[in-house]
């Protein structure tokens, strides 16, 4: 997201600024990181981490949306905001994941910490890009919140040696 955020807002019918300029602005997105790290820790004393996760990715994909669909400083805007609810999408979901694991954890953990590859995706958003326009290349990342979405409804439910999914109230900090 940060690594075209410069570029997306240099656009003529975005926001027309400078590679100066546009890091300027680059500080309010990791600024949202930064508040909305300590509201999603804050609301998770009182709300399952599931639930938080799915209400930040439900609101990461309608501002991608906006940015998808709008021009000018909103779509700039728009994607600022995106780190807000992006904040706290890692540390939740590495902590959904290892969720009863038991004496399993530590292996669970460094697997899940191997398989990352978010990295990858910007290659594929940047051939996107090139292919679709920038703009157009961040359904990418919509579809991308969809999916955290569903990991947190339901693909970050603990199953059960029988096959069915463990429902689980305790509280993820």
């Amino acid at each position: 997201m940060a690594n075209l955020f410069i570029n997306f807002v240099g656009q003529p019918d975005i926001a027309n600024l400078t590679h100066e300029q546009g890091s300027h602005y680059l500080f309010l997105l990791w600024g949202g990181m930064m508040v909305g790290r300590f509201a999603g820790s804050y609301l998770m004393r009182f709300v399952p981490a599931e639930h938080v996760l799915a209400g930040f990715s439900i609101g990461a994909f309608a501002v991608v949306m906006v940015a998808i669909l709008a021009s000018g400083p909103l779509a700039m805007w728009s994607l600022i905001l995106v780190g807000l609810f992006h904040s706290i999408m890692f540390p939740t979901i590495f902590t959904l994941g290892i969720r009863g694991l038991g004496p399993l954890t530590e292996e669970g953990s460094g697997l899940l910490i191997m398989a990352i590859a978010g990295g990858a995706l910007v290659v594929v958003q940047g051939w996107l890009a090139d292919r679709y326009g920038l703009q157009l290349s961040f359904l990418l990342t919509a579809a991308c919140e969809l999916y955290v979405l569903f990991y947190a409804l339901w693909g970050s439910r603990p199953i059960a040696s029988g096959g069915e999914a463990v429902v689980d109230d305790s509280r993820v900090a």
